[in-house]
């Protein structure tokens, strides 16, 4: 099963943003946009030092332009992760927004270094490239959940994902509920709770990797992540 809004083949987000296929490319645009919206607002918030409001506007502007110009359909896979890259493009395109509008109010002219150029994958080493980080998996997981949602609905099992919610996602500041307490809430024994809560990390195991499948730049890049994330070797 493919995960909500995800490429319907094997070809990557990538990939499908230089497709000549209009809806593929739609696709691979929204998905992007969901899986990097808030890591970019927290680097333009961590790194820039701007507000939320503006943060999201110039998401959408660097998003919007990104599309536009088919910035991130020139990535080269042997220079850098594609998350890599698409801070790099961030950083770049906030530093041409940020020095425009300090032209703009002491008068001068705006003359912006274009993206259009090959950018450097390079950026830089400080704490908004951990958040950046941080946040990118949340988005993975997050996508990740929501395709075990589906799935779940899909099959007649939204008592699954709602066991795996309760037991290995909400609120990780408290101590998770035991099998026994999972038993009475849902009314149901725990030997189910214990065979529910096996099909629902297993699914969500298969829509992490299909997740990070479809945001990889390259195979070596998907192993990687894979790797890192779930501590798994895939072929």
């Amino acid at each position: 099963m493919e995960p909500l809004g995800f490429p319907v083949t094997r070809v990557s987000m990538v990939e499908a943003l230089a497709s000549h296929d209009s809806e593929e490319r739609r696709v691979a645009a929204d998905l992007l946009a969901r899986a990097y919206w808030r890591p970019i607002v927290t680097t333009l918030q961590t790194r820039w030092r701007l507000d939320a409001a503006d943060a999201e506007d110039l998401t959408q502007d660097f998003l919007s332009q990104a599309f536009l110009k088919e910035w991130l359909a020139r990535y080269d896979p042997a220079k850098a992760r594609f998350r890599t890259f698409l801070r790099t493009c961030v950083d770049r395109f906030a530093s041409n927004a940020i020095q425009s509008s300090r032209r703009l109010k002491r008068g001068g002219g705006a003359e912006i270094v274009s993206l259009d150029d090959d950018v450097v994958a390079s950026v830089f080493s400080d704490d908004a490239d951990e958040r950046f980080r941080q946040e990118w998996v949340r988005s993975v997981f997050s996508l990740a959940l929501t395709a075990l949602r589906q799935e779940a609905a899909e099959a007649g099992k939204d008592i699954r994902a709602a066991i795996f919610e309760a037991h290995d996602v909400e609120d990780a500041t408290r101590d998770r509920p035991s099998y026994r307490d999972l038993a009475e809430r849902f009314a149901l024994p725990e030997t189910t709770i214990t065979n529910h809560l096996a099909w629902a990390r297993s699914a969500f195991r298969r829509h992490v990797l299909a997740v990070l499948r479809s945001l990889a730049g390259s195979e070596a890049e998907y192993r990687q992540d894979a790797q890192e994330l779930l501590g798994i070797r895939v072929p």
